[in-house]
């Protein structure tokens, strides 16, 4: 009988290490293909990510080159179309964007198409909005001009001022917000040629000069004081529409102050219905002395101010006064 070793190799049979090495190499291969199979896996997901979030901003633009709906929603917003028009296109666009990340294409289409419905719709009744609107801008603007033209001096400038803003949104073609606008001047009209007729009647009487003199006494709740002033003031108003004036104090307004000023003023007038605006545009100061008690030593303190004589352009030094106030304050002169 031939030994084992004989027998082993007789038979073609291999070795162990032989065995070793044939599986290794399965596993090896078993292990490569398993890795390539994953990797084919993620490379397919990360492509269909892609393809969801191309498809969801092709919705987004409902395959229609040039601005995006938000571009297209936000022109409608600032040219005045209201919310109540935009509020389901919003909300199909929010919809179209958040379905679309979660990877809801059939979601995704079927809130396109009342995207696509929604912003032609909004689009539509802006463009009859503004047909409609610039008919009737033409109309009351017509109707203003008829009764602005009975106007003048300070109702003129208010009601130019608001006309001016109606017409800005005009110039830009922002007809839903210039409508607004009119018809706000519109419902202005009627304060303005009442404000118009009152000054018209107010002011053959104003003409002349108003003088008011009166003295400073201590208030009632001050008793024991003593101390007095005289105050002056004098308004003379032109038929040109020239306005002066003069105002100074002399005496003791109260029981620790003594006044001595003088200021005189030149500029216009003109009225809003009843009120009397008072515009200086030169103010002239002869005298300014304030004399203080001081607590400490008891003694009066002499301040004596500069005097000036100044071309005022700011507007600080304008006022007005009611026509009621000053007939009761003042006396006009003959």
């Amino acid at each position: 009988m031939p030994s084992p070793a004989v027998v082993h190799h007789v038979r073609g049979s291999v070795s162990v290490n032989t065995y070793r090495r044939f599986f290794l190499k399965q596993h090896i291969v078993v292990l490569t293909l398993s890795r390539r199979s994953f990797m084919n896996r993620f490379r397919m997901f990360a492509l269909y990510s892609l393809l969801v979030s191309l498809l969801a901003g092709f919705a987004v633009q409902c395959g229609k080159k040039g601005p995006s709906i938000e571009e297209r929603i936000k022109t409608l917003e600032e040219k005045g179309v209201p919310d109540s028009v935009l509020s389901s296109v919003k909300v199909y666009l929010y919809n179209v964007k958040n379905l679309g990340k979660t990877g809801q294409m059939g979601k995704v289409r079927l809130y396109k198409d009342s995207l696509k419905t929604g912003i032609a719709g909004a689009e539509a009744w802006f463009d009859k909005a503004m047909q409609d609107n610039k008919v009737y801008i033409e109309q009351i603007k017509k109707s203003i001009d008829e009764r602005k033209a009975k106007l003048s001096g300070l109702p003129l400038k208010d009601c130019d001022s608001m006309l001016k803003v109606a017409d800005s949104f005009v110039s830009v073609n922002w007809l839903i917000q210039a409508r607004t606008r009119f018809e706000q001047l519109d419902a202005a009209m009627a304060t303005f040629l009442s404000n118009q007729e009152k000054a018209d009647a107010l002011r053959p009487k104003l003409i002349g000069t108003w003088k008011d003199v009166h003295t400073v006494r201590p208030p009632e709740d001050e008793e024991g004081a003593h101390y007095k002033a005289v105050e002056t003031r004098i308004y003379k108003f032109g038929k040109d529409g020239a306005f002066s004036g003069v105002e100074e104090m002399h005496g003791q307004t109260t029981p620790f102050m003594k006044e001595d000023w003088k200021f005189l003023s030149w500029g216009t007038f003109d009225l809003m219905g009843d009120s009397i605006y008072l515009f200086v545009t030169r103010e002239k100061c002869t005298q300014q002395i304030f004399t203080q008690l001081n607590a400490k030593t008891g003694k009066w303190d002499r301040n004596v101010k500069p005097t000036y004589d100044s071309t005022v352009t700011n507007n600080k030094k304008d006022k007005f006064i009611t026509y009621d106030d000053l007939k009761i304050a003042f006396k006009k002169g003959r």
